[in-house]
């Protein structure tokens, strides 16, 4: 087997290796352009001739970066969670195929991903979802060269803008203290809610998940391993961000709380006819259908407007967790599996800024010593 090179320019090179006849009877190639010295390109032609030889091309039709979105969006399907799946498929159509859809695999270049990205950002798309963008490029992409379609996947020499990281901003104990007490006057059920985030630091869709029989009110623990997640406007429930489930403990003014709302709930189902059962959720609707992450959402943000919190999210309930179990000198191994993070290191790259340093008696263990040694030599 062999290749052929063929000049184009003072230091431009067309490379060009047989793979044989596609099922359609056309003779295939393996072609690409380079650009150095001669026996540079000679060098790269001879890994071609190998990398043919080894069956790493298929002599496939070329294919344009469209058909490869479809045909990977297709194998993801089934596995893939559905709310990523659906912004893989946003990103896909509405940023990607306008771009680079016509364009056939071999000629895309990481100059060409890299001006696109820089495209999206400066037109007002944020961080995130350029990133995003980029992540389905590098995953279709890597997929094309397991599948032989390419030789290699320009996505890796590719640099989507940097993720600005957001400083953690977490709100005060009395502001807690105010959103869930008026919650609980206009809503005690929505004011437990935000009284379960506010001490386990669980997510928003954690909490709409929450089932009777995951809550043992007898040895005062609560287990979470689900959540309740959005394809676009459809719920649905999934495992936990991490997929681990976290057994946490519950104070007695948390218990006490949960006996009471369990106590209401079960009054409001028995006149509904029906009764509360263990599988039951712990926040529903009057059909049994767990609340919705989003309506949560919206609910909190109207009653931090009615507040004066404007800066105050729902997810600041986790912040507040983390921070005031660092204020008070708690473990960050502790406080990372109550937010649930796959490892401290996590938990130490959100918050490092936001837990005070708990060195304190190193500190002055060292320095006392060498204060004593500074006074022995007077």
């Amino acid at each position: 087997m062999r290749g052929h090179l063929q000049q184009r320019g003072a230091d431009s090179w067309r490379l060009k290796v047989f793979l044989g006849r596609s099922t359609d009877g056309k003779r295939r190639y393996l072609e690409r352009t380079f650009r150095g010295l001669r026996r540079e390109a000679e060098n790269e032609l001879a890994r071609m001739v190998v990398e043919v030889g080894e069956g790493r091309h298929a002599p496939a039709p070329p294919m344009t970066f469209g058909e490869l979105l479809d045909r990977w969006l297709a194998m993801k399907k089934l596995s893939l969670e559905p709310s990523t799946l659906k912004s893989y498929e946003w990103v896909a159509e509405r940023y990607l195929r306008p771009a680079l859809g016509e364009r056939k695999l071999a000629s895309v270049r990481p100059i060409e991903l890299d001006e696109l990205y820089t495209s999206l950002h400066t037109s007002g798309l944020s961080v995130r979802t350029v990133r995003i963008c980029h992540t389905v490029v590098r995953q279709a992409l890597e997929q094309a060269r397991r599948w032989g379609l390419i030789a290699r996947s320009p996505a890796p020499d590719a640099r989507p803008p940097r993720p600005r990281r957001r400083e953690v901003t977490s709100p005060t104990v009395d502001q807690v203290r105010m959103l869930i007490g008026e919650a609980r006057i206009e809503d005690p059920d929505f004011g437990a809610y935000l009284w379960l985030m506010a001490v386990t630091g669980c997510r928003r869709g954690e909490a709409c998940a929450l089932r009777w029989s995951d809550v043992d009110l007898e040895r005062g623990e609560i287990t979470i391993h689900r959540s309740i997640a959005m394809a676009g406007a459809t719920p649905y429930e999934k495992g936990t961000k991490t997929h681990q489930a976290r057994r946490l403990a519950l104070d007695a003014a948390t218990v006490g709380l949960l006996r009471e709302h369990r106590q209401r709930v079960r009054e409001r189902v028995l006149r509904l006819g029906v009764g509360l059962t263990d599988d039951s959720h712990l926040f529903a609707d009057v059909e049994g259908r767990p609340w919705r992450p989003d309506v949560c959402t919206n609910r909190f943000c109207r009653l931090r407007d009615r507040l004066g919190l404007a800066r105050v999210r729902l997810h600041d309930l986790r912040h507040f967790v983390a921070t005031v179990l660092g204020d008070g000198g708690l473990p960050i191994a502790t406080i990372s599996n109550r937010l649930g993070h796959r490892d401290t290191a996590t938990t130490l790259n959100i918050y490092t800024h936001a837990i005070p340093a708990t060195d304190q008696h190193a500190a002055e263990h060292l320095g006392s010593l060498l204060a004593a040694a500074s006074s022995d030599g007077r």
